[in-house]
């Protein structure tokens, strides 16, 4: 009966008929003791219904009953790198090679596990061993280029895209990887030459219109750059790259409103293992004890224990000078670095730190403060409105919001050549005015040294009006 329903069951799904082999092979593990190749085609026919847990669970069982089947060690590494688990997924192709050790396929997906590990030394050399036993495997010679670009063998991983696009000319993510490497080696007329090449083989390929913004970029063809991503845009919405690559390349033609979230987050990311030393010493900064000035003058003379937000923390600058004013209270701090933190935690001063942009985090914020604070955070905001306007609605009746910006001349507001902004006291007291708060006091001040050159800023108090 069971090798009848066997056969049966094999036909249904080499014809394709998924469902009805799964409930025959179902039928035939109930009613006699656990087979491999039951278990085995079980797992099969749920991998192709794209039921990847109950493929991996049935392979499993099926290779508890036959350990020394190769093919399906590679089949359950597989299932493992789709269900986001590579760190297993490694062992199956360990597994794999260790009873048949030039196993190809086992090599490549070996070759990737490792790759998406960040372990980029070891992918390599097991891309070799695959490409020494199938020297004309396009996809490996493509991934190993991946692989050599996370080692910073720029020209050797050039020349791994030329070997896969010698092989297969039509190759659509190695031309694309190819450009991108172009563009990183500054060969950007070249770049740009493959990124044209790879969107009349494939005019909706979104990398490439971001590649080709970005080669442009490189240019300092801005105007061209902000056309490829909105094309890249166009095909590919979830394509973030392209969305902050165009913020960016916007910022460069002064024709945003903020400095974008990924860039200032890219920024301090990198700028957080050396910012005070840097800021304190190098550049001569003190917004941070500017507020603290004005702090003292317009504060109301009651004791300790006020509710504090610091926007923009940074690594605790600003926190390390209201702490006292915090005792009793709490202090908070916002940042949209991870690193920076990272940096502040370890100062041990904050009741709590929130990872986001101010704008996003004030917006959504229930907490109430006495008094929030912004050092070196509005230099990067051109209109201030959105940001008053949610400070006005995270501040208690009477509470103050005391920051810092670069002084500007006149009236509005500009972005500077150093991709920040500077702002007008005019233009301050009417963004104010708009945003409910009543414009309190303001010092003039330094507040850091740029090329050798004192920056004008200005330190403002504004107040939330009483009922």
């Amino acid at each position: 009966m069971s090798h009848s329903l066997l056969r049966t069951a094999a036909s249904l799904h080499r014809a394709g008929n998924l469902s009805e082999a799964v409930h025959l092979y179902q039928q035939i593990l109930h009613t006699q003791p656990p087979d491999f190749e039951v278990l085995y085609a079980l797992g099969m026919a749920h991998l192709q219904s794209g039921r990847l847990e109950e493929a991996l669970e049935n392979i499993k069982r099926a290779l508890k009953l036959k350990f020394d089947f190769p093919d399906g060690w590679c089949i359950h590494g597989r299932l493992l790198m789709r269900l986001n688990r590579p760190e297993e997924a490694l062992r199956s192709f360990n597994s794999a090679l260790s009873l048949k050790p030039d196993f190809t396929d086992a090599l490549a997906s070996r070759a990737s596990a490792l790759a998406q590990l960040n372990r980029p030394a070891e992918a390599l050399v097991t891309f070799n061993q695959l490409l020494a036993l199938r020297p004309g495997d396009a996809d490996g010679w493509n991934n190993r280029g991946g692989v050599l670009v996370s080692l910073l063998r720029l020209e050797d991983a050039l020349e791994s895209f030329d070997r896969a696009l010698a092989l297969q000319p039509d190759f659509v993510e190695a031309l694309s990887n190819r450009a991108a490497m172009l563009r990183e080696l500054n060969r950007l007329d070249e770049a740009l030459a493959a990124c044209d090449a790879t969107l009349r083989l494939k005019p909706d390929h979104a990398v490439s219109w971001n590649n080709r913004g970005n080669t442009l970029v490189a240019l300092a063809r801005y105007e061209e750059a902000v056309a490829s991503y909105d094309k890249a845009l166009a095909l590919d919405r979830s394509l973030t790259p392209a969305a902050d690559n165009r913020d960016l390349a916007l910022l460069e033609l002064k024709r945003v409103k903020r400095c974008p979230p990924g860039y200032l987050r890219n920024l301090f990311d990198e700028f957080s293992s050396d910012y005070d030393e840097t800021m304190l010493e190098t550049l001569g900064y003190r917004a941070h004890l500017h507020l603290r000035a004005l702090a003292d003058r317009v504060l109301p003379r009651f004791p300790a224990g006020r509710r504090i937000l610091d926007l923009g923390s940074g690594t605790g600058l600003v926190g390390e000078v209201f702490k006292d004013l915090a005792a009793g209270g709490r202090l908070d701090g916002v940042d949209l670095s991870p690193r920076m933190i990272e940096a502040a935690q370890q100062r041990a001063i904050y009741d709590d730190l929130i990872l986001g942009d101010i704008e996003t985090v004030l917006a959504a914020f229930e907490r109430s403060y006495d008094l929030i604070l912004a050092a070196d955070t509005m230099i990067y905001f051109g209109d201030l409105e959105p940001t008053l306007t949610n400070v006005f609605k995270r501040l208690i009746p009477g509470g103050f919001y005391i920051f810092a910006i670069e002084r500007k001349d006149c009236h509005g507001w500009e972005q500077t050549d150093t991709r920040r902004f500077r702002h007008s006291e005019a233009y301050l007291r009417n963004a104010a005015a708009h945003a409910g708060l009543a414009f309190a006091a303001s010092i003039p001040c330094v507040l850091r040294r740029q090329q050798n050159e004192p920056v004008p800023g200005l330190a403002v108090a504004l107040q939330k009006p009483l009922p």
